[in-house]
């Protein structure tokens, strides 16, 4: 009896052993078998991960090939906290590496994130010597601007996105950025945790890099006309100084300068060249001058007697100084404002109106840069007289610097108004892929009239108010103006703005450089501060290789 139930339950224990192994046996099969690949690919999912690898940026550069603004490959160190077994010495490894204060790595390293960011922007010399558990870097690209604040309100900035937010970074922002791409990363963890991310053998698409941009702008003259305004602007204590340098023919952007430049950490500051809008002045008198030689009148007629006024619109208006009868070419030399009220008298409302159209004024140029003001002139068929009269010598209209200057070069260039443009063309892979041109917004009409006009133009800087700003080799024909600073809608005693556009060589000129002070403190005549700030640009200019020959 004792036997048989021995050998029941021996029996029972066999079969409920048997039971189990067959059961894990089957599992197993299951498992290892049926179930491997679905496995295999479970486990590898929960290793993999999936990064977005960054596109370079494409370069900017200047119309000789140097670099204005470039991506340099560096990196971003993270700590994987559960790898690291002494944050201490960690710390300390990574602050003798330069990475940081040991201070600072320790507080860090303290967090609860499984993933901690340590540092960014750390070089590739620095990585290849790391060799600590638990840190491991990530491939970025940061931008790099050689010539640093040098042009950087016209080249651009980027935001931490990555994205162009001023001048031409934010322009061409679609070329330059290219296609991001992406990759499968198998984590494998190693004691250099610089290996820690190794690529799986997933698929994966390589980044698109962004195209280049090349610039009309010359890095040389952005050089001089931006270390020449920076000295203006400290010399003069003025709130802002532009300066801008156009080719005649075919209106390429040879420099911009806008001072003080933008820099993020001063607060946002736009292209005071495209998007500063002031009262002009006598250079604008370059537009009633115009209608007036349009109308056939001649440069050798008196505007002004002897006392120096003229009457118009019930009110009468006094040159600073007595003189004795002008005609309309001695008006321009001397940039008599009673003289030009009766320019303007004589031209008419809306002749006026219209040849200040015609030279782009009110308008737009069209310029490839962001954030452009379009100034604002009252529609003077629709004024009183009094408007016509102030708008004569440069009152009641307002402007942006490069307007003014792209006026100019439509006088130069024989009554042919040009676009502005600062890219020169984009390329890939050094492969041209497109090309910017002139582009011809209008003609004036007869070019003995821009002739006649930079005749007498040259007059004025010759025997006139621009006298300070001629050199003996380099004859040049220009205008100086000097207004009142306008704020809130009204004028600012002892508040002015003074500038000084100057085209040259005379009598075939090739360059038209504008240099505008905004409130300078001291003297404030536009013959005391504009006029040698352009002579001495355009001294300097005349001494580069690229531009000697057409100047000299």
């Amino acid at each position: 009896m004792g036997d048989k139930s021995f050998r029941i339950k021996a029996i029972t224990l066999i079969l409920i052993f048997a039971s189990l192994w067959l059961c894990s046996a089957g599992r197993l099969f299951y498992l290892q078998i049926m179930k491997s690949r679905e496995i295999s690919k479970r486990m590898r999912e929960e290793q993999l991960r999936h990064l977005l690898t960054e596109a370079k940026r494409g370069d900017i550069l200047d119309r000789k090939g140097r670099v204005l603004a470039t991506d340099l490959k560096m990196y971003t160190l993270y700590a994987k906290k559960d790898l690291i077994e002494d944050p201490q010495k960690t710390a300390d490894a990574l602050s003798n590496y330069g990475i940081g204060s040991k201070s600072r790595l320790e507080s860090l390293l303290k967090d609860d994130a499984e993933f901690i960011k340590i540092a960014r922007g750390v070089p590739d010399s620095i990585v290849e010597e790391i060799e600590l558990k638990g840190i491991y870097a990530v491939r970025e690209w940061y931008r790099y601007y050689p010539s640093r604040k040098i042009g950087k309100t016209t080249i651009g900035t980027l935001n931490w996105k990555r994205e162009g937010i001023i001048g031409i970074e934010r322009e061409y922002n679609d070329l330059l950025m290219g296609i991001d791409g992406w990759a499968y990363y198998l984590e494998v963890p190693r004691y250099s945790g610089i290996k820690l991310l190794k690529k799986s053998e997933a698929d994966y698409k390589d980044p698109i890099p962004g195209k280049d941009i090349y610039l009309t702008i010359d890095l040389d003259l952005q050089t001089i006309m931006d270390n020449e305004l920076r000295e203006l602007k400290e010399s003069t204590q003025a709130d802002q100084v532009m300066g801008i340098c156009v080719s005649v023919h075919t209106g390429e952007i040879l420099s911009m300068v806008s001072i003080p430049e933008f820099e993020p950490q001063e607060g946002w500051s736009n292209n005071g060249c495209t998007s500063w809008e002031f009262e002009p002045g006598s250079i604008f008198k370059l537009i009633p001058a115009f209608a007036y030689l349009r109308n056939g009148l001649s440069p050798g007629d008196i505007v002004v007697d002897s006392t120096s006024s003229t009457s118009f619109g019930g009110k009468v208006f006094r040159d600073l100084h007595s003189h004795p009868a002008y005609t309309f070419r001695e008006a321009i030399i001397h940039s008599s404002n009673a003289g030009f009220i009766s320019v303007g008298e004589m031209v008419g409302k809306k002749e006026m109106y219209r040849c200040a159209r015609l030279l782009g004024i009110g308008c737009k140029t069209g310029i490839d840069l962001p954030i452009e003001y379009s100034g604002k002139i009252p529609v003077l068929p629709r004024e009183r007289d009094i408007r016509l009269a102030t708008v004569s010598f440069g009152q009641g209209v307002s402007v942006t610097p490069l307007q003014m200057v792209m006026a100019y070069q439509a006088i130069a260039n024989d009554g042919v108004l040009l676009r502005p443009r600062v890219m020169k063309e984009v390329r890939r892979n050094h492969k041209v892929i497109r090309k910017s041109g002139k582009e011809v917004i209008r003609r004036l009409g007869d070019p003995g009239i821009s002739m006649t006009l930079l005749d007498v133009l040259h007059d004025a800087a010759l025997k006139g108010t621009g006298l300070t700003a001629s050199l003996s080799l380099l004859p040049i024909a220009g205008k100086t103006g000097t207004a009142w600073r306008v704020k809130n809608g009204r004028y600012v005693k002892e508040e002015y703005i003074s500038s000084f556009v100057g085209m040259f060589p005379y009598p075939k000129p090739e360059f038209v450089i504008g240099i505008f002070i905004d409130n300078p403190k001291g003297a404030y005549y536009a013959s005391l501060t504009a006029c040698p700030a352009f002579r001495e640009v355009a001294k300097r200019m005349a001494l580069l290789k690229g531009f000697r020959k057409n100047l000299l």
